[in-house]
């Protein structure tokens, strides 16, 4: 049986043993004069000897061949032998050595080449072309764009000239690929064959008849049901992010089968027991799987080109429909042609534009509890990366569960969930019909930012593996990966505070409306009668209203009586602020005294101003500011300075 390693250091250590040592060996004879290897024991040493060496790590650089270029850093353990304080001693030391190694990694190491070796030295991490010690590289999220043009440079570098639909053929081609379509099983979008393997091939452009074919490493396969049930923008996808598979991930392999020769046939059991030591294996596997998931929209709409193009789209289609669609209907007009320009999916030339630049296309295509919504519009800068307005029923009773502020704004009805959105429950955004789904006004889908809540975004891909994967060398585009978002509410957020404090400003507003609405649905149709129900409601006697209004008792309540009472407009606004009503009260109040004061006469325009925003005050306060506006009619006395406003 074929002997088999846990990593590449091992392997080297086992395999190439005798050309280390003879390389440590010949540095330490070229440098022993130059080495520090003293003791205490043995201060000047004058004989040294390698006994052993540790491979204790090897550090991995990326190359667009099939080489490989690492570091081997070894501790060597070494005997030393010279003359001590009392006589001639003997001691053990150990130093840090590195050593270069150049190699071919394809079907086992190949022309495998050590070069000179060197003292250690600690080296700075360069993350551009490191790998990691499973050869998969490094790439972050800000250096995806320059990955996807490194990939374009080497296969389609016209693509990064101009716009196109990008040549799929010629691409797969160029890298010496095979696809084929396969009746693969349900939910698997495509795979990428790192080894020899029997499958069984569709033969015929309907898909109809199938064959068993030998197929060779750097082969595809792709299920037909993902043009059938989806479109070609889904297909493109598949068959570039197998490509990247290709490109950025087969050392992977070929170093899996290098460390375990019969890997082919590996049982179940084994295979079971292999993850479970190799937690890291796993995870390498789910950041190949990112890479690649996040890489193919790139490749499949480069940045420059992309940005040139959306721009021409938006550009036209303003200039067409100036005035006569709102910039949502626009916008989601422009992506659905942005995608059939370079054949993707439309949710892909979403979030494609969105990491473009074009925050606005994140309120378009909007596919939430089973429904597409009209799309939607907000300022620009509302959201930060990783944020959406978007969030569907399920993760609106999760983040209530999980977050205090939110549930008792949606126990309040302060907020409702309409349009897949979380907005502000008010007519001003919500329209509400028995028995129909609330929806929003066209107000609020072009104003957002305004009226709805910002929730943090994680969108995560599950990446199972079975047994197969490790058996024929795979890597599988998962239709049902179960791509899915999660929405957490961050009641902090400043967006949020601003949006919460609006409803609740909204709530009371509406709650004061609806009180003084019932109010003035109770009231007498006369003013006597309205009178009298205003000084009961707020529980005055005639002498306190007296006090309040510098009228007398006797005439007060000749007024609360007599219907046909002779009364002066000042007495009346004396009562009403006498009576601190609210705006509307006292409009009412007044216009059933017989006065209309909603004309420009500059005198009524100084008594709204001070029903508007001075109600709370008292007869004091009201006669000092129309002594100041030049009101030479001012309202009865009162010399009370002291005499405090009641709500």
């Amino acid at each position: 049986m074929s002997k088999k390693y846990d990593t590449f250091a091992a392997y080297l250590e086992d395999v190439y043993y005798n050309q280390i040592f003879s390389k440590i060996k010949s540095y330490l004879f070229n440098n022993k004069g130059r080495l520090d290897l003293s003791t205490s024991v043995v201060p000047d040493p004058s004989y040294v000897e390698l006994s052993d060496f540790k491979i204790m790590g090897v550090n991995f650089h990326e190359s667009d061949t099939d080489r490989i270029e690492c570091k081997v850093t070894v501790r060597a353990e070494i005997e030393i032998s010279g003359r001590g304080r009392r006589d001639y001693e003997s001691d053990s030391t150990e130093c840090w050595i590195s050593i270069p190694l150049s190699a071919t990694l394809r079907n086992g190491l190949q022309q495998v080449n050590f070069g000179y070796a060197s003292e250690y030295s600690r080296e700075l991490f360069r993350a551009e072309d490191a790998l990691t010690k499973y050869l998969v590289p490094y790439i972050y999220a800000k250096d995806l764009d320059k990955h996807a043009e490194r990939f374009l440079e080497k296969y389609c570098p016209r693509a990064l000239e101009e716009p196109m639909p990008l040549p799929i053929k010629e691409i797969v081609e160029n890298m010496g690929l095979t696809v084929y379509h396969a009746p693969l099983p349900d939910g698997i979008f495509g795979r990428t064959y790192f080894n020899d393997a029997n499958v069984e091939v569709f033969t015929n452009k309907t898909c109809s008849e199938t064959e068993d074919r030998t197929i060779c490493p750097g082969t595809i396969l792709v299920n037909p049901d993902v043009v059938f049930m989806r479109n070609i923008g889904s297909t493109n996808n598949t068959v570039i992010h197998e490509c990247v598979h290709w490109d950025k991930h087969y050392k992977f392999f070929e170093l899996q089968k290098l460390l375990n020769p019969d890997i082919q046939a590996i049982s179940c059991a084994v295979v079971e027991d292999y993850k479970k030591k190799s937690n890291e294996l796993e995870d390498e596997l789910s950041w190949m799987e990112w890479q690649a998931n996040a890489l193919a929209p790139k490749i499949l709409i480069p940045a420059k080109t992309g940005k040139e193009k959306l721009s021409e789209i938006l550009n036209r289609l303003h200039r067409a429909y100036r005035g006569r669609l709102r910039d949502g209907y626009v916008m989601e007009l422009a992506i659905s042609e942005f995608a059939d320009f370079f054949k993707v999916s439309t949710t892909a030339a979403k979030i494609r534009a969105v990491e473009l630049g074009f925050e606005q296309a994140a309120g378009v295509f909007n596919f939430v509890d089973g429904k597409n919504y009209p799309p939607f519009s907000f300022k620009k800068g509302s959201l930060k990366k990783g944020q959406t307005f978007v969030i569907d029923r399920n993760n609106v009773i999760i983040q209530s569960l999980l977050n205090p502020d939110l549930s008792e704004n949606i126990a309040a009805r302060r907020f409702i969930h309409a349009g897949g959105l979380l907005v502000i429950n008010d007519p001003q955004y919500v329209s509400i019909v028995e028995d129909s789904e609330p929806t929003l006004t066209e107000y609020a889908l072009e104003h957002v930012d305004e009226c709805c809540l910002v929730f943090d975004r994680t969108t995560r891909v599950s990446t199972q593996y079975d047994d197969s994967f490790y058996r024929i060398c795979f890597l599988c585009r998962d239709a049902d990966s179960k791509s899915f978002v999660e929405a957490s509410f961050n009641p902090k957020e400043g967006k949020n505070e601003d949006v919460q404090k609006r409803a609740r400003e909204m709530a009371a507003i509406a709650a004061e409306a609806k009180r003084v609405a019932d109010i003035l649905a109770e009231v007498p149709s006369s003013f006597c009668g309205t009178l009298d129900y205003h000084i009961k409601r707020r529980g005055y006697t005639n002498e306190k209203m007296e006090e309040r209004t510098g009228i007398s008792s006797r005439m007060i309540q000749d007024y609360r009586k007599k219907k046909d009472s002779n009364i002066t407009l000042q007495s009346v606004l004396a009562l009403c602020i006498g009576l601190n009503l609210q705006p509307a009260f006292s409009y009412d109040l007044i216009l059933k005294a017989g006065f209309n004061i909603m004309t420009a006469k500059d005198e009524y325009l100084i008594y709204r101003y001070l029903i508007e925003h001075h109600h709370m005050e008292n007869i004091f306060m009201w006669n000092e500011k129309l002594q100041d506006a030049g009101i030479p009619q001012q309202l009865p006395k009162n010399r009370n300075k002291m005499t405090a406003p009641e709500k």
